[in-house]
């Protein structure tokens, strides 16, 4: 069975060990990294080659709708979905049209996260499988 990278981007520190701890821990992923800038991932994403990068909007110097645009513009883009706590109607709009295909709040984060990414790696099996 083919297990997932993911990369997480926040710049609280706090944050990004807490989701690390709890995604490194789920069945269907094989590596986790974190990066604290969207100019960090942009630097290491061609090394990494995550399948999903789970990126705070909120954050210094690159939002994360910017982040998510550079990303969705790749050759091979990986999966995106924006967190944040600023969980609303507007928020969630502005990241799906950025190009991620979610919008979770942090609240949310224990729930969601191992549900979706249980749920991306059967999709990621089943297409690699022979027909």
């Amino acid at each position: 069975m083919r297990k997932l990278t993911v990369m997480l981007v926040d710049d609280n520190p706090m944050l990004l060990k807490t989701v690390h701890d709890l995604v490194a821990g789920l069945p269907h992923v094989a590596r986790v990294d974190c990066a604290n800038t969207g100019a960090e991932v942009l630097a290491r994403i061609g090394n990494l080659q995550p399948d999903l990068v789970l990126t705070d909007i909120m954050m210094p110097e690159m939002s994360g709708f910017e982040l998510i645009r550079a990303l969705r513009a790749l050759d091979n883009p990986p999966r995106v979905v924006a967190v944040t706590l600023h969980a609303s109607p507007e928020y969630r709009a502005a990241a799906l049209r950025s190009g991620a295909e979610d919008c979770i709040s942090k609240r949310d984060l224990g729930t969601l996260i191992p549900e979706m990414i249980a749920t991306m790696a059967e999709q990621a099996n089943r297409s690699v499988q022979p027909v």
